[in-house]
């Protein structure tokens, strides 16, 4: 995370100039660039003072002519070594060393042309003679103070031979020469306090390079989904169990929230509204987990964005679901033990009184309203046992075009006494679906058998359309049940998938109910769609093929 943080800032605060002087193999260039510019300044400045004769009693006082030709010299020898600098990065060593070799020549004759020392441009040569430690190796520096210092003395001796003994001329030569040589030293020092800070500093860049990478590692392996938003609502960082959780394989960050799940956004919108608010949890349709979002600011105030972290609580859901069915399958238990026994004394004792010579038409009557009530509550009974006590899901793989045609079969040869027309529709090539077989049966046998029972029309005939399709916005196969019925009341959809609810009076109302519980166990949904050109409709969902593995594991 360090690491992209750091190419981040490179790449986006530095301007483009910065960013390509702070590349690794432009460095070594940069400070003699620097140079350059300071070269081509007072190569710039000597010419301009000197041809306006703005200071013609300081510099070229004794030779104009030379100092002339020197300034000339200089400032098309400046404007060459940056044109070579720019264009040509190769012989570095050379191009150092003819460059600083110049400055030291063409300055002390132009020092010469303005009257020696007393014109104060040996001074000039303090920088250039310092630069040289700095962006050469080794002891270069002290060999540029050396000729420094030999041609300002040869420049005083050669004055001194022309004009005659000037008495302190030669204490300045020294102090000059001491100069170049001090500025030397402290050069050569700081260079190697630099050097050694650059060592640890590319040290601990190693350091920390390893230690983003262990922390990058760490985050793609963790179970929980993590992600980093910042202020614009867009996606810096995504780890692995994000993109399964979100079921999305490609993303390259900075993405959109919204364009990934306009779920997560929205509760990433009401979060910053209500911060101190629990977002509630996410449920993706064709997806088996369940998501609880937590959002925690990053930086004073949430500035350097807001850390996601999606955790997956579909694991306390089935162990929720797992106390539910335990507990309720010892409530069964008691009643098949408590209410089973004196049912079937009940039945039989009516079953035995039907028979009966002496009873009265409206006594038979009572007798019959006996026996359906008891085969009700025993039908209530077998459906909560039912529930409760349920075999292993073993989910695989299940090719629905295959499967739903020896269905299809089955049904029909099992319901030959009713009059109805059961169809059969694919929409996709090869429609997959991860399910348990043996739960998918019952489920879809159920929605059938309720289409039989409910699916009538005005002219009362009965018509089951099953579908199979696919739907590309979230890559899931999904399975569809129809009827041309009367449908369920807009008052009622939301209810019909809880337990004991039923339209009819001789239903239990535990049908839906059961293959919604089948469908979780198998990471899928079933829906009711209010479709105006059917009755009923009923639609599951099946579970996206990347994430059901992840799921699964």
């Amino acid at each position: 995370m360090l690491s992209l943080l750091s190419h981040y800032i490179k790449e986006k605060l530095l301007p483009p100039s910065e960013r390509e002087l702070y590349a690794p193999e432009v460095r070594p260039w940069y400070p003699v660039r620097l140079l350059a510019l300071y070269r081509l300044f007072v190569a710039v400045l000597l010419s301009s003072t000197f041809f306006s004769g703005l200071a013609v009693k300081t510099l070229g006082t004794t030779h104009p002519a030379l100092f002339s030709n020197c300034s000339v010299v200089y400032l098309v020898l400046s404007l060459l070594w940056l044109l070579l600098l720019r264009f040509k990065r190769y012989g570095y060593s050379e191009q150092v060393y003819l460059q600083i070799t110049s400055d030291v020549v063409l300055l002390v004759l132009m020092m010469y042309a303005s009257g020696g020392l007393s014109s104060g441009l040996g001074i000039l040569l303090v920088v250039n003679v310092g630069s040289a430690t700095l962006i050469i190796s080794g002891l270069a520096g002290l060999f540029f103070a050396a000729l420094a210092t030999i041609l300002v003395l040869l420049e005083q001796i050669y004055t001194h031979w022309q004009s005659g003994f000037v008495t302190n001329s030669y204490q300045l030569v020294g102090t000059l020469g001491a100069a170049y040589f001090g500025v030397t030293l402290v050069m050569l020092v700081l260079k190697r306090r630099v050097q050694e800070s650059e060592l640890l500093v590319e040290q601990r860049e190693l350091d920390i390079e390893n230690l983003a990478q262990l922390n990058e590692q760490i985050i793609q392996h963790m179970q929980s989904g993590v992600m980093v938003i910042d202020s614009m609502a867009q996606i810096r960082l995504i780890n692995r169990a994000a993109k399964m959780q979100l079921g999305i394989s490609n993303i390259n960050p900075p993405t959109a929230l919204t364009d990934v799940s306009s779920e997560l956004s929205s509760r990433f919108s009401l979060w910053q509204t209500a911060a101190q608010q629990t977002p509630t949890r996410i449920r993706f349709p064709g997806s088996p987990f369940e998501l609880q979002p937590h959002f925690t600011p990053l930086g004073p105030d949430g500035e350097a964005g807001t850390l996601v972290v999606l955790e997956d609580t579909t694991p306390y859901s089935r162990e929720f679901q797992n106390i539910k069915l335990t507990s309720l399958g010892r409530l069964t238990a008691s009643i098949a033990h408590e209410i089973r026994n004196p049912l079937s004394a009940i039945q039989h004792a009516a079953q035995l009184l039907s028979e009966s010579d002496s009873l009265t038409t409206p006594d038979q009557r009572l007798t019959q309203i006996i026996s359906q009530q008891t085969l009700r509550v025993n039908t209530i009974i077998e459906n909560i046992l039912q529930l409760s006590v349920k075999e292993k899901t073993e989910p695989t793989q299940i090719d629905l075009n295959s499967w739903l045609l020896e269905f299809v079969d089955e049904f029909k040869a099992q319901h030959t006494e009713a009059a109805y027309e059961l169809h059969l529709n694919i929409t996709t090539s090869d429609p997959l679906a991860y399910f348990d077989p043996t739960q998918l049966h019952q489920i879809v046998w159920n929605l059938c058998t309720n289409s039989l029972k409910y699916g009538k029309d005005s002219q009362g005939r009965i018509k089951i359309v099953i579908t199979a399709g696919c739907d590309r916005a979230i890559d899931t196969t999904y399975l569809d049940i129809a009827d041309y019925g009367r449908g369920v009341p807009p008052s009622n959809q939301d209810k019909i998938f809880e337990p004991f609810f039923s339209s009819g009076g001789n239903s239990p109302g535990l049908g839906l109910y059961i293959v919604r519980e089948l469908c979780e166990f198998n990471y899928a949904t079933i829906r009711y769609i209010d479709d105006p050109g059917f009755g009923a409709v009923f639609r599951i969902q099946f579970s996206n093929p990347l994430i059901f593995t992840h799921a699964t594991e």
